[in-house]
């Protein structure tokens, strides 16, 4: 059996849940189709995502205001879909009457609130969607990931998978007929909506898969491949044929788009493989992530890169010998709800990277007052507009050299690496600069491992 999720660029307008439509039905094997939210067109300038309009809409509403403009603006998107699909108008009446009651409820904690307009995205997918196979004659069911027993929690920022969503939804596999799922949401114990991070219709995709232990996880989006490096920095990148689990999670958390970073996690112990391929080109072989590679193309599989880091740089002179120091000081970022990415040290200091976007100058403020007077730290500074540069390959840990090729590639560039992190397991190394010779630093790598013919 397969599951195949399809991305918002794949459900984008009629057209693109016409195709998306017809590949899922060219396979007996495909029995659920996991639906992200309408993308943006591109075709339409100024266009938004189904999801970027619920969040405007719920935005206003909680402010008090009315939402005219955001409600118009949605119900344009749903009647234009429908009407793509040859549907009948109600149903975009119905969709749109489900949106304007929930932006009505208040009253309930504000991420309540949010998380149950915002999983409004997907369920118009996948009605519209499911409405459309039956009008081909298709027997479909909608399943709704609440009444399917999907259940999360929230935790320290986080939403967390309950292992009983896996039972819950292990009895899928067993329907006759195909079905449609909407992705990014599920309810918690309680009973209320709740939604992953951006992107996460790929987790959703991920559960259904390992719940149902399917020969195959099907990722459709709108790229031929994975491609070595991002196509907006590095013209015409080399495609990738095959990745592992390792290499796919280690490329996403830095920068790779194409999946989630965490969906990849529910397939790990089904070692279930993932095809990411094209909606508008189904004909490409696409890109298989697989549990173990079955061989290596080159050293370095992939690069990646996100130009948003900032260090907190703390010295003390014998740091390194207070017992409990590196727990305390990560216990204040903890307690002041900053994510630590990773945490280089030296004998007399030490530095703890965070992203810039989730580090704000009063975060800044906060965590030197409490380093200062709990723990007597005053020797402290902040280096912000920080680049990272991530070089991934199953193929680097039995290699010799390649940290060695890569500082060389970088230096050629005539840039300052600030810090270089390499796990015990080879397969990843971090480069840190500033963001300003991020490019720069990307184009040397690129040609040191992949060399143009």
């Amino acid at each position: 059996m397969i599951v195949c999720k399809f991305g918002g660029s794949s459900l984008a307008s009629g057209a693109q849940i016409r195709k998306s439509c017809s590949i899922f039905l060219a396979d007996p094997d495909r029995r659920i189709m996991v639906v992200s939210a309408p993308g943006v067109r591109p075709d339409v300038p100024g266009d938004k995502k189904m999801t970027d309009l619920l969040i405007d809409l719920a935005n206003v509403r909680w402010a008090g205001l009315e939402g005219n403009m955001e409600l118009l603006a949605i119900s344009d998107r749903l009647f234009s879909l429908v009407s793509e699909l040859d549907l009948h108008p109600s149903i975009a009446d119905q969709l749109l009457g489900e949106i304007a009651r929930r932006s009505e409820e208040t009253t309930v904690h504000h991420k309540i609130y949010r998380d149950g307009i915002v999983a409004l995205g997907e369920a118009i997918s996948a009605r519209i969607v499911s409405e459309f196979l039956s009008s081909q004659g298709v027997k479909v069911s909608l399943v709704d990931p609440c009444e399917a027993g999907l259940i999360l929690s929230y935790y320290s920022g986080l939403t967390q998978i309950l292992p009983e969503s896996y039972d819950n939804l292990s009895t899928l596999a067993s329907r006759d007929e195909l079905i449609v799922f909407p992705g990014f949401y599920g309810r918690t114990e309680e009973g209320n909506t709740i939604t992953f991070s951006r992107g996460g219709s790929d987790i959703s995709g991920a559960i259904v898969a390992a719940a149902t232990s399917a020969d195959l996880y099907e990722n459709w989006t709108d790229m031929d491949h994975v491609y070595a490096a991002n196509p907006l920095l590095i013209n015409d990148p080399e495609p990738i044929k095959e990745l592992s689990y390792r290499e796919m999670r280690e490329l996403a958390y830095i920068g790779f788009s194409i999946i989630h970073p965490e969906a990849l996690e529910p397939l790990f112990s089904h070692r279930i493989p993932v095809r990411i391929a094209n909606t508008d080109n189904p004909s490409a072989e696409g890109t298989m992530v697989l549990a173990e590679r079955t061989h290596l193309d080159n050293v370095v599989t992939g690069i990646a890169c996100s130009d948003d880091f900032c260090t907190i740089n703390i010295r003390r002179v014998l740091l390194n010998q207070e017992r409990g120091i590196l727990l305390k000081i990560l216990t204040v970022f903890n307690e002041l709800d900053i994510n630590v990415e990773h945490v280089p040290s030296g004998i007399d200091s030490l530095s703890v990277i965070v992203r810039g976007s989730e580090f704000s100058l009063e975060d800044e403020l906060l965590l030197r007052n409490r380093l200062q007077i709990e723990l007597g730290i005053d020797d402290l500074d902040v280096t912000r507009n920080l680049a990272i540069i991530m070089i991934v390959g199953e193929g680097m840990r039995d290699t010799v050299g390649v940290i060695a090729r890569a500082t060389n590639a970088i230096a050629r560039e005539n840039i300052s690496i600030e810090v270089v992190l390499s796990d015990y397991h080879e397969i990843s190394c971090i480069f840190m600069m500033s963001k300003y010779e991020m490019n720069r630093a990307m184009h040397g790598l690129y040609n040191e491992f992949f060399p143009r013919n």
